[in-house]
């Protein structure tokens, strides 16, 4: 059976993509993160119970909630000190809130890839759609995202990256036989997105930082967590 990795957040995005994988004959692990600005990262798993419910312990494996915040941080500097005309001027346009985003999914990744190799999983899976928006959630950011995974021999799943309404997202939900309303965390940090939505200047400048402070550090960044795994008795289990 085909193994897939589940960013799973509760939410209805994560829940659909991962009952969708199922239905395709993978065996899924659902993984929660957390970065410490959030509440009721608990909430996830009242999501995970109801998804192996229906499909089977056999198929639907529930890890844990991962705090995320010592490889989030990693990414702060220089960022953090750098006045908005220096920011201008080293990556282009970017907003303090697209910052967050970019910074804390980059870090879900990292503890992402790092358990895919101690599991021996080759797919990661996450709810992207490109109907929200987010500079994360465009082709370019996610194309980066598919281009690093690469490089460890891992593919990248977006099952519902082309639904465009939240109607449609629902009614998917509802045909497998849920009550299409989720329990999810929330992030404190996070912002909607203004009435004009993100200009492609703000894109590029994301993709810029990306390129520029996260890409070279993720190698790294994978083998530090890697090394934090194998004292995981959770992820044990399942080695």
């Amino acid at each position: 059976m085909k193994k897939a990795l589940v960013l799973f957040s509760g939410g209805k995005d994560s829940f659909l993509s991962a009952c969708k994988l199922i239905e395709e004959g993978f065996e899924v692990f659902l993984v929660t993160y957390e970065n410490s600005c959030g509440l009721g990262a608990s909430n996830v798993t009242h999501g995970a119970e109801r998804i192996i419910s229906k499909y089977g312990k056999e198929k639907v494996h529930f890890l844990e909630a991962y705090n995320t915040i010592s490889v989030w941080r990693e990414f702060f500097l220089p960022f953090m000190n750098m006045t908005p005309s220096q920011i201008l001027k080293e990556y282009g346009e970017i907003s303090y809130s697209q910052f967050n985003c970019l910074t804390c999914r980059s870090s879900m990744y990292i503890y992402s890839i790092a358990i895919c190799k101690t599991l021996d999983i080759t797919n990661i899976c996450e709810g992207a759609r490109y109907s929200q928006k987010f500079a994360i959630e465009t082709k370019p950011l996610l194309s980066r995202y598919k281009e690093v995974l690469k490089l460890f021999n891992i593919d990248i799943l977006l099952p519902v990256v082309d639904i465009d309404s939240d109607w449609q997202l629902k009614n998917e939900l509802l045909l497998r036989g849920f009550i299409p309303k989720t329990l999810e965390s929330q992030c404190l940090l996070g912002i909607p997105l203004s009435k004009n939505g993100i200009s492609e200047t703000e894109i590029n400048g994301v993709c810029s930082f990306f390129d520029k402070e996260i890409t070279p550090k993720i190698h790294n960044l994978v083998e530090k967590v890697e090394k934090t795994l194998q004292f995981n008795t959770n992820i044990k289990t399942f080695i």
